[in-house]
């Protein structure tokens, strides 16, 4: 009754047994000989001679077979090896292919002794590969051994800088079944950035022999790859006339290709073409030039536009356009030159009113912006609104050569103009009524003065309040307005509020005929939103040295008023001094502009250098600072110039 319960135990069925999967061992060794001859083909001659013939007799003895060796392969990628036991590797392994070598492959460590002993080793070499053999196989030792190729149907240069033309045209005429060629150079060398330094632009000549010797001796070729070559668009058409056969075609890297003309037609012929920009992505060998060349010029063509678009327009003319044809190719393209920055402090002396005219006409009509400093005229003014009727951006600085009569002859011109700003120039109220009338979206207005001692002399001729009143009566719609160095009083101030509603913004800087402290200045400040106050710092104003007395002691100089660099004693010791030219657009590269004399240089009269403020007293001191009149004899005695 009170025994205990017994529990039912549960019956577990005991677990599966696990699973021992045997793998039977396979025996390399019952391959058949020819399934295992495939297998170490692959391994390549280095792999074969250092390991694989050691692993086992059998092994040995395939490796010995003189078929292994008809394919040699001794690219020694990621092998630590000197070049004299390479060169003995592949001695040895020229040796056991017995005279039945088809096709080599040497990188690294070729000579012109180890290209002799491999052509005399086999007549009937079909395929020849040399791999960065930078010095050591030269234009001599190809031409040497190219009569001993006689059944050569594919040959591959990469890399090898003593092989020239010369040698090209040797070994065209002694292969006459070479069916493919590849001719891999580094598109962009350090010496050759030193020749250009140098010589300021490449030889076309010396660019096409390549290109020429392959023309004239290889007629036979199907396949050519010309990677990082100099050719030009003459050598590239040389090509097309004398390869007919030609079904693929690699110009990667060709950046002296305009594809100008009939060739993008003529490429269309060809089934399989790389052009210079494609990517180099499988190209199956390093450059150096991959490294520190490459990768701008595989920035998108928007973006590349971008940023040349920044550099100015001097500097995409003389510098930018130079570097490669794809930079070249967008420096031509109108968008670029829809804004014009020809300001050039600091630049060289070059015929900007030539180079400013190339400039317009790139932009094709599309031109709505440019600046321009110092050697404005009136005929240059008439040639920029002739050009374009979209214009909406307009800036002179110290263009003393634009009149009144010039801008009004112009300003009918201008009917978009939003922007205009006139620095340091010789114009009146008569040219700013006209401009007011004739530009009725003009938005932004800067008129700015020089300020000195000598100030008021030079602009006798002008009332205080004429320019003040001229924009008051006829340019309402203006948002911003800037009067530096302006000899407005405060009843020319009172009519330009009253007239420009609109303005937001108005800069006073250096006028100093103007007192704010009563309701005048309550009213500026109430009604604009951005005020600049005669007195405020002129620390951002493009022209603080016109202002007297502002920063160091410097001198006002000629190469202020020109824009010329200071030039110094040792200016030019490197070659690249005042008398560099400027690249015209079909001058091939070359300079064709040269230093004016200097009287046509400054073009001033007495007038003119009295308004800049270079009196007789003074203007030896100032032209002392910018030339060596040692350099410049012949001008040091024309008293009517220097005094």
């Amino acid at each position: 009754m009170g025994g205990k319960k017994k529990h039912k135990q549960t019956f577990r069925p005991p677990p599966p047994p696990k699973r021992v999967w045997v793998v039977k061992r396979r025996n390399w060794l019952e391959i058949p000989d020819d399934v295992t001859a495939a297998i170490l083909t692959r391994v390549g001659a280095i792999g074969m001679l250092e390991s694989a013939q050691k692993v086992c007799t059998k092994w040995r003895r395939i490796c010995k077979d003189p078929l292994m060796w008809r394919q040699i392969d001794m690219r020694n990628d990621g092998t630590q090896h000197e070049m004299e036991d390479l060169e003995n590797m592949c001695r040895h392994a020229v040796g056991r292919s017995a005279g039945k070598l088809v096709g080599i492959t040497v990188e690294h460590f070729g000579t012109d002794d180890l290209l002799k002993y491999i052509t005399d080793s086999s007549s009937g070499i079909r395929h020849l590969r040399l791999l960065s053999c930078e010095e050591e196989i030269t234009t001599q030792g190809l031409a040497k051994v190219a009569s001993k190729l006689p059944l050569l149907e594919e040959l591959e240069i990469t890399l090898c800088f003593n092989i020239s033309h010369e040698a090209l045209d040797v070994v065209g005429r002694s292969c006459p079944l070479l069916k493919s060629f590849k001719l891999n150079k580094e598109w962009c060398t350090y010496s050759d950035m030193e020749d250009w330094f140098e010589d300021d632009a490449p030889s076309q000549v010396e660019d096409d022999v390549d290109a020429l010797a392959i023309a004239r001796s290889m007629h036979g070729l199907h396949h050519l790859q010309l990677y990082g070559n100099k050719l030009t668009d003459d050598g590239l058409r040389k090509i097309l006339d004398c390869c007919p056969h030609l079904e693929s075609l690699d110009l990667r890297r060709c950046f002296n290709l305009n594809m100008g003309g009939d060739l993008e037609i003529r490429l269309e012929q060809i089934k399989k073409l790389w052009l210079p920009h494609d990517s180099t992505k499988g190209k199956g060998f390093a450059a150096d030039s991959d490294h520190f060349c490459f990768k701008w010029t595989e920035l998108p063509d928007d973006v590349t536009l971008s940023i040349l678009s920044r550099v100015g327009a001097i500097d995409i003319l003389v510098n930018a356009q130079k570097v490669c044809m794809k930079w070249r190719r967008i420096c031509k393209d109108p968008v670029m030159w829809r804004t014009i920055d020809m300001r050039n402090r600091g630049y060289e002396v070059y015929d900007l009113g030539k180079m400013c005219r190339h400039a317009i006409d790139r932009s094709c009509g599309n031109l709505d912006d440019i600046s321009i400093d110092h050697f404005g005229t009136n005929r240059l003014l008439k040639y920029i609104t002739d050009s374009s009727s979209r214009i909406k951006r307009l800036r002179l600085a110290l263009c003393k050569r634009i009149s009144d009569q010039g801008v009004i002859e112009v300003a009918m011109k201008l009917p978009l103009l939003e922007d205009l700003e006139i620095s340091l120039c010789r114009l009146s109220r008569k040219s700013l009524e006209v401009v007011g009338r004739s530009c009725p979206l003009l938005k932004s207005f800067k008129l700015n003065r020089r300020t000195d001692d000598d100030y008021d002399a030079s602009i006798a001729f002008t009332k205080k309040n004429d320019e003040a009143l001229a924009i008051a009566r006829t340019m309402h719609g203006l948002h911003h307005l800037q009067l530096f160095g302006n000899e407005l009083t405060n009843e020319g101030l009172k009519e330009i509020l009253d007239g420009c509603p609109h303005l937001e913004s108005l800069d006073l800087r250096c006028c100093e005929n103007l007192n704010l402290k009563g309701p005048l200045g309550i009213r500026c400040s109430e009604q604009i939103k951005k005020l600049w106050l005669p007195r405020d710092s002129i620390a951002d104003y493009d022209f603080r040295f016109t202002v007297c007395g502002y920063g160091s002691p410097r001198k006002f100089t000629v190469s202020d008023l020109i824009g010329f660099p200071r030039i110094d004693n040792d200016y030019d010791e490197y070659g690249y001094g005042n008398y560099g030219g400027w690249c015209s657009d079909d001058s091939d590269w070359y300079d064709d502009f040269t230093k004016p004399p200097l009287e046509e240089l400054l073009g001033l009269d007495e007038e003119d250098l009295e308004f800049f403020g270079l009196g007789k007293g003074r203007r030896r001191d100032y032209l002392e600072d910018f030339y060596d009149f040692e350099d410049y004899g012949d001008y040091e005695s024309d008293d009517e110039m220097f005094y």
